[in-house]
């Protein structure tokens, strides 16, 4: 009769193996957990209708005052983006918005660039930035930093923060961060 015996070596292997494997695993629910979270809309209460907003006061491109209803054609699904110059993620995002324009002609899309938390920028700055990024300067205008909460209902002011509205005015996503499948998203929800 012979008895076979593992030797200590085959039971560190077989741990290294297991070892491995849960690495593995958890490597790839990582993923999957961040590419969830960069295609999904950010969750908690939305911002107030356009209704409600359109009357808070922005700067235009031309430094005149105006409401920031001026800016937004009514029955028309809206995309108000926030944006700094120096803002890297604003930045990364830029390319995606400006695609949305490309995409969609002001009549079947208002898109709104909101520049805020960008004082000490000049418009020539700005217009430069917007050159830049292919952004048409047909809904820029300057929002004050003390109205960011009550355009967005939220206490903070990151950005870049997009907000998205049906064509009746409603809220119906917002995404906080740069998030580019969020962004590519979207598009089916202008078109729905």
């Amino acid at each position: 009769m012979t008895i076979s015996r593992s030797s200590p070596l085959d039971g560190r292997r077989r741990g290294r193996r297991w070892l491995g494997y849960a690495v593995i695993i958890f490597i790839a629910l990582a993923g999957a957990a961040r590419f969830l979270m960069l295609r999904a809309f950010d969750s908690g209460p939305l911002q107030p209708a356009l209704t409600t907003i359109s009357r808070l006061p922005v700067t235009l491109p031309d430094g005149h005052p105006a409401l920031l209803g001026d800016t937004i054609k009514p029955g028309v699904p809206t995309v108000i983006t926030l944006w700094a110059s120096w803002c890297g993620p604003c930045r990364s995002e830029a390319p995606k918005i400006a695609e949305l324009r490309r995409r969609f002609s002001s009549d079947t899309l208002n898109l709104v660039y909101l520049n805020v938390r960008d004082a000490a920028a000049s418009r020539e700055d700005l217009a430069s930035y917007m050159a830049k990024y292919g952004m048409a300067p047909d809904g820029y205008a300057v929002l004050a930093d003390e109205r960011i909460a009550a355009l967005t209902n939220a206490s903070d002011i990151y950005i870049p923060r997009t907000l998205i509205f049906d064509r009746s005015g409603k809220a119906v996503a917002k995404i906080t961060g740069y998030k580019p499948f969020a962004l590519d998203r979207i598009k089916g929800l202008v078109t729905s």
